[in-house]
């Protein structure tokens, strides 16, 4: 082997070698967007939000029997059942999203269908936990209010409203709305 093949096997060994150690770097510091974040690398949210931000504006109303909600855990939730009853959600799971500002009040509104009699879905934000009781199964509508004094206004900080419930609960729509 010549010196000049030599020097050009080491050359692009080198040039190999650095190339990797970017990608490396890169890999241990990705510089994505948050919705990004939580989808592809910290497998939180269920769907991939589009517009490449977890942030929600209040009173924006999901429709959880066509269209898959950005908010959801990837834990507890469905995708929207083909006979047009909704999104299932059963066991543990949650929602994510930022806020631009935190409003004075909030509440959680959604047209479920209850699958069972007598099921209990409890939401959890920080310390702050409240059981809500389905006594009969079909349709009904939820309003619950939310605490605003655990919640932040950070795009690069999701809020996070744990839920749980016994047995499957079908969410047709839902919204965080103000209460107006």
């Amino acid at each position: 082997m010549s010196r000049t093949v030599k020097a050009l096997f080491i050359l692009a060994l080198l040039c190999l070698s650095a190339y990797y150690l970017v990608v490396l770097y890169l890999a241990r510091h990705p510089d994505v967007s948050y919705a990004y974040r939580m989808y592809y690398l910290e497998m939180k949210t269920r769907y991939w939000n589009r517009n490449q931000t977890l942030a929600y504006i209040p009173g924006y109303r999901f429709d959880m029997v066509n269209d898959r909600a950005w908010i959801l855990s990837r834990q507890g939730w469905t995708l929207p059942k083909d006979d047009g009853s909704g999104t299932e959600f059963t066991g543990r799971g949650g929602l994510y999203f930022t806020l631009h500002r935190v409003p004075t009040a909030l509440r959680l509104v959604a047209e479920v269908r209850n699958m069972q009699p007598n099921n209990q879905l409890t939401l959890r934000i920080g310390a702050w936990q409240q059981d809500v009781v389905l006594k009969e199964k079909g349709p009904q509508r939820l309003i619950v209010p939310l605490p605003t004094d655990t919640l932040v206004a950070d795009p690069l900080e999701a809020n996070h409203i744990e839920m749980q419930s016994l047995a499957p609960i079908r969410f047709q729509t839902m919204m965080i709305d103000n209460g107006e």
